[in-house]
């Protein structure tokens, strides 16, 4: 794109501006290098080297610890200019830049040229005889206005003793905390000591403190990080009140879990993160037979289970080989919450274990003595199968029909009498569906209807008998009659003929 007449003339004119700007600020320096005042130039650097730097600003620099990381510079500058980039002053390309103050009352310019592998940075003060001794100065100032304001808006208390032990410094809320102490200090005494006998512990030099208010408020706790340095000790001290609170309603609450485990019946055994035992209550000592010092030893998992196994309280491993793996499964198990089984132990006794995951990573393992509720259990199913054996046993054909009407037990007898066979036995039938293949078999008969009726009816129901014929002529009693919980009960029995009554008779 070619440059027309007025691109030109306007390229030059900012040439001109420029040149105007820079060289007062370079015939300033020249002057004051004339005059023996020194080089306005804070700071040169050649291939990233200090090659020339003021005296006062050097004695900051390394004062502050300075690594030679030109970006780490911007600070010392940009409190008083602005304007200035991130990466002051690193630039890749020559040239010149200059940077106005903040203040407008402020006459010093800022000027940074970098010429080949040469960066100078410029500090030019009309008003000042001494341009970087001053503005040292003014920085100085700067950083102890902005530590006064940030010490002041903490609201931590901190302060600062001599060698003597006396205050020499603190910030608003140690003087705030300082007025509500329940015995007033002296002016030149800390109010918060530590190393008293509160301070039940020391770590990383730090002390937790209790401070005694008033009688209108309530005593605080802070916990206070000591910092010594050159003779004198720096005090940083954090409110810990709520967390002292917290703690002691914790120990309290754990306190009343470990009445409450101690009253169950349930073994109870909790292991941390580590795996490692962390609660246990006395129900465990009584039904593993665990001594005391060895839970409170706080074994591991696989610890605590070996002693189990040579207690013989829980299953003989076949294979032992493979006996840790068998463990670490039952801990992965009781972590997802999937861990239930059944002990069967040699003593007679059985025993449910449950795995459950705790909070924190913690594993938490349920011992419970069912020994009776199985024992209870099998008598239960023993009653059953007697029962069962004796309504197979009657010569009676037997029904029962649930309280929805619907069948759910019938015997060989009643399979006999009604043709049905084994195989083709079909329970939960209808009680409609039963009747009316008995209706079938005996014939028409209002009995079926009224069956019907008493099996799905609401009120009160007393037992009747009912007397029915068979298709091929046999005469058939039937007894129906309610059960507990709403369940009927049919029996039908056939009536022996007078020719069989007399053959029975004469067998006799």
């Amino acid at each position: 794109m070619a440059l027309g007449l007025w691109d030109f003339l306007l390229i030059c004119v900012v040439c001109v501006l420029t040149a105007l700007l820079v060289l007062p600020v370079l015939w300033r320096q020249l002057d004051k290098r004339s005059s023996g005042q020194g080089d306005a130039g804070a700071l040169r650097l050649a291939n990233g080297r200090v090659v020339e730097c003021d005296a006062s600003l050097q004695l900051q620099l390394d004062g502050d610890g300075w690594t030679g990381d030109l970006r780490d510079l911007r600070p010392y500058f940009s409190f008083r200019f602005s304007g200035l980039p991130v990466t002051f002053p690193v630039y890749h390309a020559d040239g010149s830049w200059s940077f106005q103050p903040h203040s407008p009352s402020d006459p010093a310019v800022l000027l940074v040229v970098r010429k080949g592998g040469v960066l100078s940075i410029v500090l030019d003060d009309p008003g000042s005889t001494q341009t970087m001794t001053d503005h040292v100065t003014a920085f100085r100032a700067y950083v102890h206005r902005m530590a006064k304001w940030i010490s002041d808006a903490t609201p931590h208390p901190n302060w600062m003793l001599d060698p003597d032990g006396k205050v020499i410094w603190s910030n608003l809320a140690y003087k705030a905390l300082k007025r509500h102490a329940a015995e007033p200090a002296a002016e030149d005494l800390p109010v918060l000591r530590c190393g008293q006998e509160d301070a039940p512990y020391t770590e990383r030099h730090q002390n937790r403190v209790r401070f005694r208010t008033r009688d209108d408020l309530p005593d605080r706790w802070y916990d206070v990080t000591v910092s010594p340095r050159r003779g004198l000790t720096l005090y940083l001290a954090t409110d810990v009140t709520a967390v002292v609170k917290a703690e002691k309603a914790q120990r309290s609450f754990v306190q009343t879990l470990t009445k409450t485990f101690a009253q169950l019946s349930t073994g109870l055994a909790i292991f941390d993160r580590n795996r490692r035992l962390a609660l246990f209550n006395p129900a465990l000592i009584d039904l593993t037979s665990l001594s005391p010092e060895f839970l409170s030893a706080r074994p591991d998992h696989q610890s605590f289970f070996d002693k189990l196994r040579d207690e013989m309280i829980m299953p003989e491993p076949r294979n032992y080989s493979n006996w840790r793996d068998q463990i670490m499964d039952l801990i992965s198990r009781a972590e997802s919450g999937q861990y239930e089984e059944t002990w069967n132990l040699a003593q007679g006794k059985t025993y449910r274990v449950t795995g459950r995951p705790h909070p924190n990573g913690a594993v938490a393992f349920l011992f419970e003595d069912i020994s009776a509720e199985v024992t209870l259990t099998r008598r239960f199913r023993e009653q059953l199968d007697i029962a069962q054996a004796v309504m197979e046993s009657l010569d009676d054909a037997i029904a029962v029909f649930s309280p929805q009407g619907v069948l759910s037990y019938t015997n060989p007898a009643y399979q006999d009498l009604w043709g049905i066979s084994g195989g083709a036995t079909q329970l939960d039938q209808k009680v409609a569906d039963v009747s009316s293949h008995w209706q079938k078999v005996c014939g028409p008969d209002p009995t079926w209807g009224d069956f019907r009726d008493f099996v799905v009816g609401f009120g009160d129901r007393c037992e009747w008998d009912a007397r029915v014929r068979m298709s091929d002529g046999r005469r058939m009693d039937c007894r129906f009659k309610p059960l507990q919980g709403g369940a009927t009960l049919a029996t039908f029995r056939i009536l022996q003929t007078r020719a069989q009554l007399q053959e029975i008779s004469s067998y006799s």
